[in-house]
């Protein structure tokens, strides 16, 4: 089962379809009103954190925010478990370990192209350039210590991200919204993390 975070994005559902279309089940839980407990029982095998409308710098990280600190910690074996930030996701991993959120050049907001700097394991058979949703005002500035940028854009420099050793993926675009190009065979690399 795949658990995803809800925090706040309009596109949560379509997350949760791509999780289905996938061969996966998923469950959503709500970020404000969760606890790690209910996270803990759910027993999840991937988690993927939605996007939002809040910033990540006003420190209401609620659940998600644990949740990150929780599988970097590795506390009750969960240090294996494949974490995927959307969005807002991406920016409160980045956030939350060390790395520097804030307000992007220009606010990107419909279709943009993103291009590939690492194919990496989230962009296996991926195109080097390809038309992907953007929605955000704020971004990753600065990655936290042992990530890797993966992919930019014309105006936001980390587009995507990964730990250089361990299961934590983010992405700045919306891989799940259906306006970006080859969203589900990303999504699709990364689910493939759970077996690796």
């Amino acid at each position: 089962m795949i658990l995803i975070v809800d925090n706040g994005s309009q596109y949560t559902h379509l997350i949760k379809r791509n999780m289905r279309d996938l061969g996966k089940t998923a469950e959503i839980l709500p970020n404000k009103d969760s606890t790690l407990l209910e996270v803990a029982e759910k027993n999840p095998e991937a988690i993927i954190l939605s996007g939002g409308p809040s910033s990540v710098t006003s420190g209401e990280n609620y659940v998600s925010g644990q949740i990150v600190n929780w599988i970097w910690k590795g506390d009750k074996n969960w240090a294996n478990t494949p974490l995927l930030g959307l969005c807002w996701g991406h920016q409160v991993i980045a956030h939350t370990l060390g790395g520097k959120v804030g307000k992007g050049k220009s606010a990107e907001y419909g279709l943009g192209k993103v291009f590939v700097d690492e194919e990496d394991l989230l962009f296996k058979g991926i195109p080097k350039e390809f038309t992907a949703w953007v929605s955000h005002f704020d971004e990753v500035k600065e990655l936290p210590g042992g990530f890797l940028a993966l992919a930019h854009s014309e105006t936001c420099a980390i587009e995507a991200m990964r730990h250089k050793e361990r299961k934590i993926f983010g992405c700045q675009f919306h891989p799940e919204v259906w306006h970006t190009e080859h969203g589900e065979e990303i999504l699709k690399n990364f689910l493939s993390s759970i077996e690796v």
